[in-house]
């Protein structure tokens, strides 16, 4: 099975103000390093990942630049470059930053990532187009109007929680951008849906949440304390 050449789009331009930390999400220590350190060691360590860009908050780019050093390059880091004012913004700056024919975006904020995950990920969006990383809904999910009151229950076999990475081919995410840049979006094949793209569901571990809360925080470090 050869895997992609793929170029990976770190996001770690968020805030940390859920986490009570006047650090910026990604930058706030998980044993001992920043949080985003943990899944780019996991990409670093993938021979078919070619090139990574992180997207750091702007104030933060030197900083960070500084801090790693030559680290960076041993880590396949290629540039830093400053987010945008949105999530798709910052995703579009590291785009426009990387050549590879694959990309897969993933927020920083998900240190638990597998390198089985990733790859399955690159393998499906280059095959398909675009692919999520996914997990299925255990619980019975109610869809609500404004007001609170149920309209809808879904199948629950049809519901899936979005992950990242979320891999995507370069020609469908640049088109993507193209048709729908400006509209905003929750995820990044969320453009491609929109545009009428294919995308696939990869499924993903439900270790591999976003760390949003302390209580995440401590989750994600009593995971890595595991032997």
């Amino acid at each position: 099975m050869k895997l992609p050449d793929t170029a990976v789009i770190l996001a770690a331009a968020g805030e940390g103000k859920r986490l009570g930390s006047r650090l910026p999400k990604a930058l706030v220590p998980l044993h001992g390093v920043p949080l985003f350190l943990h899944s780019l060691r996991t990409f670093a360590a993938l021979r078919f990942v070619r090139e990574i860009a992180v997207v750091l908050p702007p104030d933060w780019v030197d900083r960070i630049r500084k801090q790693l050093g030559r680290r960076l390059e041993t880590l396949k880091v290629t540039t830093l470059v400053p987010g945008g004012a949105r999530r798709q913004d910052s995703v579009r700056i590291g785009l426009d930053a990387t050549q590879s024919p694959v990309v897969l975006v993933h927020d920083a904020a998900r240190p638990m990532i597998t390198r089985t995950a990733i790859a399955e990920v690159a393998l499906a969006a280059s095959r398909h187009g675009a692919a999520v990383l996914a997990h299925s809904a255990v619980d019975t999910i109610k869809i609500a109007d404004s007001r609170g009151r149920v309209v809808s229950t879904p199948d629950r076999a049809q519901v899936w929680h979005a992950q990242t990475p979320q891999g995507i081919r370069r020609d469908v995410f640049v088109n993507a951008y193209k048709v729908n840049g400006r509209r905003d979006a929750t995820d990044d094949v969320q453009l491609v849906e929109r545009a009428g793209g294919k995308v696939v569901i990869v499924a993903g571990p439900p270790t591999n949440f976003k760390v949003t809360t302390p209580e995440d925080l401590a989750r994600a470090g009593a995971l890595l304390d595991r032997p």
